[in-house]
């Protein structure tokens, strides 16, 4: 990857700078997973885990940008995201909205 980089024009900082958010961006990702771990154990006994606070259907997760689980309802189409998700999805790619709405 570094060669690659360089041919595009990118410095030894840019370098640096590009692997540290990598790795900050995959932090970050374990920790919301042991978080969603965390709280599906605690809410799934409550009887809302996983259900729309919209219209109470069950919502269905789905893999978004290779980072996160999207919680989509199939009833109403909400999207929702777990704790510290979108600050996942914003630093990996600030434009990376632009296509969930299709």
């Amino acid at each position: 990857m570094k060669d690659e980089m360089r041919q595009q024009g990118y410095s030894k900082e840019d370098e640096y700078f590009f692997k540290k958010d990598q790795e900050l961006i995959e932090k970050m990702r374990l920790e919301a997973d042991a978080q969603h771990k965390a709280m599906e154990d605690k809410n799934k006994e409550l009887g809302h885990w996983m259900k729309c606070p919209k219209c109470g259907t069950g919502l269905e997760e789905e893999k978004y940008a290779r980072l996160v689980l999207l919680d989509r309802c199939p009833g109403c189409g909400g999207i929702y995201l777990d704790k510290g998700e979108l600050e996942i999805l914003l630093k990996a790619d600030p434009d990376v909205f632009r296509g969930l709405g299709k």
